[in-house]
């Protein structure tokens, strides 16, 4: 894996692994939701969508077709503080697929009609993630938790906000945010870095041009509001979903590691606890999920699972019977054994693809400016102490900043059972 940083303030990596033809592209571009006025809610993914649409050069459809005919998969996402760009090719078309990814990503026209189209698109993005209710499960206890801060709203906005949008908005975002210093760009494949160099040289030159600030600037933690919430959504379902989000606070890497093999033995695989006693034992639940998650420099546990509407409260009495528990010590050296062979194993699969490689790389130097090596994770994941992983369950359990979101057909009462 090779690093480079240039005078303009951009960032590369690129992961040489010729045990395929096939090449993974990433840009990752720090500019999000996290970046949005007030009038601009859900801009960034906006301008995400419009990256697929018709260049100086070439209408959508042409450069849909052009990609086809190379066999080349595209696509991009939006979260709260990046997004990124990508594509997968063929090592043979890698560097036409590069021409014609430069072209979306500096000659996009912006074109009034195609924007009209778009609202029209992102609307219906828009309803279906209502209609989703996990999804919106998770976005009211996001809501809660980060009320009146830039976490706040949904990255996709509101109808309003959607249907506000000008071609000159979208350039002046773009154009104030889509700087050198603010991307990196990551590759992984059956390619070598010189080659990368010349091939961005050539068709991505701009972001060459220029110095900027190059001092790396972390991603700002956000204070949570700090106290424990319920939020409850009423919905003709028959289950009932629940989704419990809980703030960890500031936490170096190494304190996240021992969390990631608290929440591995509670939630991770059909040996966990929760999976053993909630579904194995009492059959409460289809599936549960327990694990922890980052947006920026925040960092979180989150427990997730669908019920029966009259057994809402008697699955969340369990969740707290189980964290009640292993915070009283009740974990065992085989357990947390386990749950490192898991975590090392998952994290070695993930990086089993160039996409999954080039995806990690991309994420940690857009987001911290530094790449663990997997040799130096698993050495932080093998050195993790039993007694560590009780401290945390212990810190966790006397936890109070947390959200328990529901939606579905149960008393609301039912959620209040939760309570650390």
């Amino acid at each position: 894996m090779k690093i480079k940083q240039y005078p303009s303030g951009l960032r590369l990596v690129v992961n040489y692994k010729n045990d395929l033809d096939i090449v993974s592209f990433r840009i990752f571009v720090n500019a999000a939701s996290k970046d949005e006025k007030s009038n601009e809610y859900g801009i960034a993914h906006f301008i995400e969508h419009m990256f697929f649409k018709s260049t100086q050069n070439h209408s959508y459809q042409e450069l849909s077709s052009l990609f086809d005919e190379l066999g080349t998969q595209k696509n991009a996402y939006t979260g709260t503080h990046n997004t990124c760009y990508y594509f997968k090719s063929l090592k043979n078309v890698f560097e036409q697929s590069l021409n014609l990814f430069a072209e979306m990503f500096f000659n996009n026209t912006f074109d009034n009609k195609e924007i009209a189209n778009e609202k029209k698109v992102i609307l219906e993005e828009y309803k279906m993630g209502n209609d989703d209710t996990q999804k919106k499960c998770i976005l009211n206890a996001y809501k809660t938790l980060f009320y009146d801060t830039e976490l706040e709203h949904d990255v996709i906005g509101t109808p309003k906000h959607i249907k506000s949008f000008t071609a000159d908005m979208l350039k002046e975002f773009k154009t104030k945010h889509y700087l050198p210093n603010k991307i990196v760009i990551s590759v992984s494949g059956n390619i070598k870095l010189k080659e990368v160099e010349k091939l961005l040289k050539k068709y991505f030159s701009p972001l060459f041009d220029g110095e900027y600030n190059n001092n790396f600037l972390p991603a700002e933690h956000i204070e949570a509001s700090p106290k424990t919430q319920f939020v409850f959504q009423q919905k003709d379902n028959e289950q009932s979903v629940v989704y419990i989000l809980t703030d960890l606070g500031k936490q170096t890497n190494k304190q996240m590691y021992v969390y990631d093999l608290l929440f591995a033995i509670l939630g991770y695989g059909m040996s966990s606890k929760f999976y053993n006693i909630i579904r194995g034992e009492k059959a409460l639940v289809y599936n549960i999920d327990a694990d922890t998650t980052s947006v920026g420099s925040n960092y979180f546990a989150e427990i997730m699972f669908a019920t029966s509407n009259s057994k809402v409260c008697e699955a969340l009495t369990s969740v707290l019977d189980i964290l009640k528990d292993v915070s009283l010590g009740n974990i065992t050296e085989e357990e947390l054994e386990k749950s490192k062979n898991k975590y090392v194993a998952g994290m070695i699969y993930s990086n089993e693809t160039n996409s999954g490689i080039s995806m990690r790389n991309g994420a940690d130097l857009i987001t911290e400016n530094k790449i663990e090596s997997q040799k130096q994770i698993i050495e932080q994941i093998r050195e993790v102490k039993l007694n560590q992983v009780i401290e945390s369950a212990k810190d966790f359990y006397n936890q109070q900043n947390y959200v328990v979101s529901c939606i579905g057909n149960c008393p609301r009462s039912q959620i209040m059972c939760y309570k650390h």
